[in-house]
């Protein structure tokens, strides 16, 4: 759940289908993260777009994916 008024941040990334077996070594390190920061998945979703409340977490995405492919790292402000 996120917190509501404070800031968030957006990890969207793209990482190349070929090879096989290093997208597949991304997402692994991608589900570890989200595990050890006990972020809920469903299944084995391969959504490319993360909105995170805290920074640290989206940080640990973010540099995760740029070993892999291409990530970008915005602070969004929510509109109410």
């Amino acid at each position: 759940m996120l917190r509501v008024g404070g800031p968030l941040w957006v990890v969207d990334y793209d990482i190349p289908v070929e090879s096989k077996a290093r997208r597949m070594a991304f997402y692994r390190g991608l589900w570890r993260i989200l595990e050890e920061n006990r972020i809920v998945r469903s299944g084995k979703s391969t959504q490319s777009v993360w909105i995170i409340d805290d920074e640290k977490i989206a940080r640990q995405i973010h540099d995760h994916a740029i070993k892999y492919g291409r990530s970008h790292l915005y602070n969004a402000t929510p509109v109410h």
